[in-house]
């Protein structure tokens, strides 16, 4: 039995030996190594296990031996069935038709057969007031480029995009763009609902309606797009009348602002002159005086002439009481009325100088009230009315003046709504470019079907 197997390992030698030069062959290899070194096992063990049959023919048992060690080698020399490999599905002309040939087909046909055409209407406007115009006639327009105009345009091209010009269009004019934009003839991608509301609509409106703003020149350049040439027109002309309202607004509201500021400074001086012309009224009515200084000056005469007659009466009583006794009758009457024309003199200056410490008789004012220095404080009083008085007329004289200043000025800031490019019904569907979306929508997808199978192969070499 072992001179049998000799010759079977010495023709499994070489088969083994030959070398491999790819994985695959190598694979295949050590797998038929291993049907070998199993398929050597078992027949050791089944010759173990067979015995010899006492009664049975050498020739027979010759001959089956011979028959079983044929087949073995037979086993031996024999490839291991490898298995069969299922057939795949070619995913690489697939994934190029879902991600390639299917969307550009679609974009095609989109804009070949569904797509409604757009029409475009373009309007150039611009906020010019009254001072920009003066400066522009001495030819300096560079200096007003940038000013309150430029603001004003700011403005209106904000209000443009803005949800509010929505209500306004439709108060204002009639138009209610919403429904403009949700005809049934209009294409499903860009056919609106006329039932969203405005702050939904709005993105859509900013993408219907594009607004520029030139820095330099300060003017604003509009264009309008919809799917039919009358509606974009209308469309045009509800956006021009509701800015131009706007603009007349803000520049009335300007004007009122600043002519309102000056007529409350003038209203103020006027009732604070109002106020001090009555405190005078009534401060002469009590003291039935006009002028303080006069009064003043009358009253310095009245002191002036009693102390001449005080004099004169001293002097008549001296010569009197010279020549006869001090106790005559008319010496006594004499003295009487010196020491009248003294405590008259005395009051007087009281009243004069508003000296309170000499005594006074309890003499009363032209308004019968008692008061020995009433005279002073009328002269202050007077002052101080006075004083405020002039003031208050210069306050108000200004005030006149600065009102009439803020009239011109606010005829200055008078704002135009000046449309140089009125908007004109479009002749032809400039939108869209059909040939160049379909071209850019196959570039994307040939784009992206490239960079996912370069990944997808990549990841798989990886995974071998």
């Amino acid at each position: 039995m072992k001179e049998e197997k000799t010759p079977v390992q010495a023709e499994a030698q070489p088969h083994v030996a030959t070398g491999a030069s790819s994985l695959l062959d190598i694979a295949k290899q050590r797998a038929r190594q291993r049907a070998e070194d199993k398929k050597v096992v078992a027949l050791k063990r089944s010759t173990a296990r067979r015995m010899p049959e006492p009664d049975g023919d050498d020739e027979e048992d010759l001959g089956l031996r011979d028959r079983k060690t044929t087949d073995i080698v037979k086993n031996i020399l024999t490839l291991p069935e490898m298995p069969k490999r299922k057939r795949e599905l070619p995913w690489t002309p697939i994934s190029f038709g879902l991600v390639v040939a299917i969307p550009t087909i679609l974009t095609a046909l989109y804009f070949a057969f569904i797509a409604s055409p757009q029409y475009v209407v373009e309007t150039q406007f611009a906020v010019r007031g009254a001072n920009q115009a003066s400066l522009s006639a001495l030819g300096l327009p560079a200096l007003v480029g940038g000013g309150s105009q430029s603001g004003d345009s700011y403005i209106v091209a904000d209000y443009i995009h803005s949800a509010q010009i929505l209500p306004d269009i439709r108060e204002q004019t009639g138009v209610d763009v919403r429904t403009v934009y949700s005809r049934p003839d209009i294409d499903f991608l860009y056919r609106e609902n006329d039932t969203r509301s405005l702050d939904e609509f709005r993105d859509y409106w900013r993408d219907m309606v594009n607004v520029s703003f030139n820095s330099t020149t300060g003017n604003v350049t509009m264009r309008v797009f919809a799917f039919s040439p009358s509606d974009a027109t209308q469309v045009s002309q509800s956006i021009l009348s509701v800015s131009e309202h706007l603009v007349n607004t803000l520049s009335d509201k300007t004007r009122r602002q600043v002519v309102d500021v000056a007529n409350q400074q003038v209203a103020r001086s006027e009732e604070r002159l109002r106020n001090i012309r009555k405190q005078m009224t009534e401060l002469q009515i009590t003291e039935q005086a006009v002028d303080p200084s006069t009064v003043a000056n009358m009253e310095a005469s009245i002191i002036s002439s009693l102390e001449q007659e005080l004099a004169s009466l001293r002097t008549r009583y001296k010569a009197l009481v010279d020549s006869i006794s001090s106790d005559a009758p008319s010496a006594r009457v004499i003295e009487r009325k010196i020491s009248a024309l003294e405590a008259q003199l005395i009051e007087q200056r009281q009243r004069l100088t508003g000296d309170t410490e000499q005594p006074s008789n309890n003499k009363t004012t032209r308004s019968g009230v008692d008061t020995s220095s009433a005279l002073p404080q009328m002269i202050s009083r007077f002052s101080e009315l006075g004083v405020e008085q002039e003031f208050a007329v210069k306050a108000y004289t200004a005030s006149l003046a600065a009102l009439e200043t803020a009239m011109q000025e606010a005829q200055k800031q008078e704002r135009y709504f000046a449309v140089y490019v009125p908007p004109r019904e479009p002749e032809v569907a400039l939108y869209p470019f059909s040939l160049l979306n379909t071209a850019i929508v196959f570039l994307a997808s040939i784009s992206l079907w490239v960079i996912g199978y370069f990944v997808f192969r990549s990841v798989k070499d990886h995974a071998i």
